[in-house]
Parts: C-alpha cells; structure tokens; sequence
C-alpha cells in the first residue's frame, strides 16, 4: 500500500491496490465525495469483480462508517434487498478505514436531474416513493431512525447485475438508535437535539431543534415525494444557511393555503396534505400502523399498474394507471383517518 505524506489527502489514489484479510482490491476511479468520507469504485483482483468502497478518515472526529456498518448488519439479518452488504473491510494505518459493497447505479437526485423536465411522472414518482417507504420501515424495525432522508441517499441498482429496479438505502452516518438496545424499549425523548440532516429535506422537528422520531423521517420523505413528483419545493431557491427561511415555509406550509398550492403544485394535491397533516399530529414514534398497511397498499397495488414505467422513465401513465392510483389515494386516505384517531385518543 501506498504511504501518505505528512499533508496529503489520506484518500485512497487511482490504481491503488488496497488488501484486506479476505481480498486485494485495485482503486478504479473516485464516485463522489461528502463530509464523512469518500466512495471509489475498486476491481477485486481475485475474480475481477468490480464492488464499491466507502472510506472515511482515520483521524475523523465522528466515526460515521462504524454506523454504516451497523446498520448494514441489522439489515442483513432481516435480509433486505433495498440495502447492501458489507462484503470486506479493513484500515489503512494513519489513512482510512473502508468497507466493500456491491457497486450500485446512479442515486435519484442525479436520476431526477437527467429527465427532461427534471421530474419523474407520477407513475415513476409512486413507484420510487413505494420502495423508499419500504426501505425506511425495515430500517426502523432494526432500532434506527435515518435523519437525513433525501434523494441523494437513494439509488437504483445497476442493469449489469439486474437490480435496476431495485431502489437502495445508502449513507448511514447520521443515523440513531431509538430503541434501547437488548430491551426493546424506546429510548427516553430528549428536551432538545442539535440539528441533523439535509435543510431542504428535514422535518420540522430537526428543523427546531427538537428530538425527532420515526414520523420525521417519514416527513422528510414526503418532501422528497413530492419534489420528484412537481419538480421541486417551495424553499429550493434558498441555501443550506437560510435555515431560518426554510424553517419559516415549513411552519407555513401548515397553516397557509397559498403554500399548500405551491408545494403540491402537479402531485395529487388533496392526498399529499392529508398525509402532511397526519403526519404533523402524530406522536414520535407510534408509525407501526400505518408502516404496515401502507407499504402494502403502495408496494403492491401500484406495481400491479400494467406499465414499463422504470425509475428513469418519464412518460405518462395511461388513463387506466392514473385511475387506479386514484383508488390508490383514496384508501390510503382512510388509512391515515384511522390512525389519527387512534393517535389522538392516546
């Protein structure tokens, strides 16, 4: 392995050859880079596979990958196909600790970005949303909240390995745990919490620096639903600085019309409030419910639609598709009705 100076990026450099207890891996190009670390391509020189590696500084204050792997393990136990599997890892000594994964496809922001109108049609928009929804209640079910659902931590499978119709959850390290660990119990809620997540994205509890819980991850998916769907959210003008202005539009998209009629402009306007609402007056954690009855609803009945709809496709459903996602709409409303009133019984 290479060594690195006093003041180089510690990052791993093209053509690198990287070992583990297990394997040698060969650096093949850097895919993108964030706060917590780094994601390389690599070919594994045993079969000439090509995987993923995510590294992370070894002087890194926050230890972020120690989450990813974390999650991931959870993951694996109950064997979901929405989340990769961590098939070696290892540390460079002074320079990064990295894991492998299975290389997967672009994630939806770019998706989006590359349609025409940079939106997906309803139909793509559901059928994205549907599995996100899954992804997120079998992350909850393992004891973790996500904290920063948005469409850069998603991304479909690649066509070489037939999974481009699969959407992946990705990007674990800010996530935490709500159920105290070998109990089963919710962990107590905490007067305040410093802010976590994506400004654009996060719910408004992060937003107020309140502790957040399950439905807030749920919130911030709506967001990212509804973006995908209309092509963008009210605040998408401002930057991530302007947190007290967004935080404003997010308090207002409660209670102003006007507001409601911006931010679910081109979305089935009258199903995506309701599902704010509910949302807004739910306890932090009491989403089992609705969880269960609304992965199935979405996950079965809207892949019954008899289209070739993919996730980067953005062509019209056919009248028949658009009734049957009305349908759709409407018993998911009923859902939502029944919960809130067990919500607000309690």
């Amino acid at each position: 392995m290479q060594s690195s100076e006093e003041g180089d990026d510690p990052m791993p450099k093209d053509d690198e050859e990287l070992k583990t207890k297990k394997d040698r891996y060969k650096v093949l190009a850097l895919l993108g880079k964030g706060g917590y670390g780094a994601v390389y391509s690599v070919l594994r020189l045993s079969d000439m596979e090509k995987f993923a590696i995510k590294c992370e500084n070894a002087s890194a204050a926050r230890k972020a990958l120690y989450m990813d792997c974390n999650v991931l393990k959870g993951a694996a136990q109950i064997k979901s196909r929405h989340f990769c599997t961590v098939i070696d890892q290892a540390a460079v000594k002074d320079r990064f600790n990295f894991i492998v994964m299975k290389l997967i496809g672009k994630n939806l922001w770019d998706l989006r970005m590359d349609t025409a109108e940079c939106r997906f049609s309803l139909g793509t928009a559901l059928k994205a949303a549907a599995q996100c929804l899954v992804s997120i209640e079998q992350l909850h079910r393992f004891g973790y909240l996500h904290r920063d659902i948005k469409p850069g931590n998603f991304a479909a499978g690649r066509k070489e390995s037939n999974e481009h119709h699969t959407i992946f959850m990705l990007d674990f390290g800010l996530c935490r745990e709500f159920v105290k660990r070998g109990e089963g119990k919710l962990r107590t809620q905490r007067a305040t919490a410093p802010f976590r997540g994506t400004t654009r994205y996060a719910p408004l509890n992060s937003m107020l620096e309140a502790d957040t819980g399950r439905k807030d991850d749920i919130e911030s998916w709506l967001y990212m639903v509804v973006e995908w769907t209309s092509g963008g959210l009210p605040w998408r003008k401002l930057k991530a600085g302007d947190r007290d202005k967004v935080l404003q539009f997010k308090k207002d998209l409660r209670t102003k019309e006007e507001m409601q009629e911006d931010m679910f402009y081109n979305c089935p306007k009258k199903e995506f409030f309701r599902i704010l609402k509910v949302f807004s007056g739910c306890f932090l954690n009491t989403m089992n419910s609705i969880f269960s009855t609304l992965t199935v609803l979405i996950s079965t009945r809207l892949l019954t639609i008899n289209s070739s709809i993919t996730v980067s496709n953005t062509q019209p459903l056919p009248t028949k598709s658009r009734i049957q996602i009305h349908w759709i709409g409407i018993k998911i409303l009923r859902i939502l009705d029944q919960l809130n009133h067990l919500e607000m019984e309690k």
